[in-house]
């Protein structure tokens, strides 16, 4: 096969640097030599031995045959440049890789320049009409200063093609970031969501030599939040992460924070970055303010992907914490329609509150997500809204039900269940669910319908749980108030029976919070 023609010129063009002024790079970008003579790699890396590209420069990946190139191919996911020859071990295995790397390892960024010292072989205009090519070249027309030349344009376009490739990876991550935010119930959830993915995004970087210098992810960072214009932190990250819940001004910040809250004015948006710390500050839905404070240099692109995905989280804000006044007032309103059925039945209200967090309690113990706990903690205050079709003779009678009666107050989970079932919020269904099925037992035997196990509702079972504890440890009009130690004796009694053993396994090794909840609301 022929070798490289010339090859005094080549060494004649080749850079000379003295190796003592000489400064190692930081980053080199790898470039496949392709060839089976092996003439061709030493001319090759004599030629490119100083080679720099703004400050970077060359690993080479020695290959001798196209299955050889293939494999370092999928060992490598960043060739900027393969200098392939066309004519191997076979007659076409350059174009075989060409094929390969383009449509199986479907990699278009790697920058491939075909040379032949046989173009008979592999016209050139077919070639190039046939196959992703980026340049071809005949051996015979490579001199040193052409060489350089034309890597010099491979590894500036695989730059170039390699930053809009992170572009559209960083915009991706926005999107995906952004979408994240609805997922959130809470605002401690939230902001700490936030600023894992803010830390992700100031970490991101384009150009494709600066990975190898990338900073620790967990920088020191944190939000605050004020409603009230007193600023408290509520998610940190390194040196910030035990400062949760601090007021701003004991925490240690740079000055340039206290000077860009005294900028901020009016403007319900507003962003700052300097060389030493990114500031973002949105006034929200109802006056509520967040302070984001990134220390350490961010890049421009950076910037710019932080500013976007900032944007995003403000919509995503002003809707977690309209979320939150609705789900308030939808907790309050049924927390009053819970306190009038029980004044029916002659009881205070706060049996139905301490039902409440007791469910909401045993429900998160449980590992119920955040959402859900609320959800049956507000659900579960209506379970005995069925009661107010039941008449006051029966409902207040003082003394024993007759059998009549009592299929009468029976049918209260059947009616609750009907008023609730219409609606198509979670909340309401659970509360349905909740009502129509309070009174069933796990052993069977209960009503309306006569489920036992778990053919039971999960959140029927724990609010039955909760019903029955709390009014066996509260005074009712036709009955003293239990001692502690009867009513765990009899929930004991009943496991297995009555309540669901996982349940009740759970309330014993909660014993003490569930009376702490006891205390907290007391009957007036």
């Amino acid at each position: 096969m022929p070798d490289f023609p010339q090859k005094d010129k080549l060494l004649r063009f080749a850079r000379t640097t003295p190796e003592g002024s000489r400064r190692e790079p930081d980053y080199r970008y790898k470039v496949i030599v392709a060839d089976d003579d092996r003439d061709v790699h030493t001319v090759t890396q004599l030629v490119l031995k100083n080679f720099l590209f703004e400050g970077a420069g060359i690993e080479f990946i020695d290959t001798y045959s196209g299955k050889e190139t293939i494999q370092a191919l999928k060992d490598h996911d960043d060739i900027a440049v393969i200098l392939l020859d066309v004519v191997m071990e076979e007659n076409t295995s350059g174009l075989d890789v060409v094929e390969y790397t383009r449509n199986i390892l479907k990699n278009d960024l790697t920058r491939i320049i075909l040379k032949t010292g046989q173009p008979g072989v592999a016209p050139e205009e077919k070639v190039i009409i046939d196959y992703d090519i980026n340049d071809y070249k005949s051996k015979a027309e490579l001199t040193a200063q052409k060489f350089v030349t034309t890597l010099y344009t491979a590894i500036r376009n695989y730059r170039d093609l390699r930053k809009l490739a992170n572009h559209k990876k960083g915009l991706e991550m926005v999107i995906e970031s952004s979408s994240d935010f609805y997922h959130y119930n809470n605002l401690k959830e939230f902001f700490t969501g936030l600023l894992t993915q803010l830390n992700t995004l100031r970490n991101f970087h384009s150009d494709a030599f600066m990975a190898s210098t990338l900073k620790n992810p967990d920088e020191d960072s944190f939000i605050a939040y004020s409603q009230e214009n007193s600023f408290r932190l509520i998610a940190g990250t390194g040196r910030f992460t035990g400062e949760c819940e601090k007021p701003l001004e004991e925490v240690s910040t740079r000055e340039e924070l206290k000077k860009f809250l005294e900028s901020r004015g009016e403007s319900s948006i507003h962003y700052k970055k300097n060389s030493s710390c990114f500031l973002g500050y949105y006034r929200g839905f109802d006056n509520t303010e967040n302070l984001i404070y990134l220390e350490g240099e961010i890049k421009d692109i950076n910037e710019d992907m932080i500013r976007l995905f900032l944007t995003n989280f403000t919509f995503a804000f002003d809707r977690l914490f309209m979320n939150r006044k609705m789900i308030t007032g939808m907790k309050q309103i049924i927390m009053m329609l819970g306190e009038l059925i029980e004044y029916r039945d002659g009881e205070t209200g706060s049996h139905v509150r301490r039902v409440s967090e007791m469910v909401h309690f045993l429900a998160e113990a449980s590992g119920r997500s955040q959402e859900e706990c609320v959800d049956l903690s507000i659900a579960s205050i209506v379970h005995d809204i069925g009661k107010i079709a039941i008449s006051d003779s029966i409902l207040m009678k003082p003394g024993k039900l007759t059998p009549e009666e009592f299929e009468l107050i029976k049918q209260h989970t059947v009616t609750g269940h009907s008023i609730l079932k219409g609606s198509g919020l979670s909340t309401i269904k659970t509360a349905a669910e909740i009502a129509l099925n309070h009174h069933e037992k796990w052993a069977g035997g209960g009503y309306p319908n006569n489920l036992s196990g778990e053919e039971i509702p999960w959140s029927a079972r724990v609010t039955a749980l909760a019903d029955v504890f709390d009014a066996l440890a509260n005074k009712r009009y036709y009955k003293e108030a239990w001692p502690e130690e009867k009513i765990f004796r009899l929930i004991e009694e009943e496991r297995g029976k009555s309540f669901d053993p996982d349940l009740v396994d759970l309330l014993f090794r909660h014993r003490k919070e569930i009376m702490d909840i006891q205390r907290k609301y007391p009957d007036s």
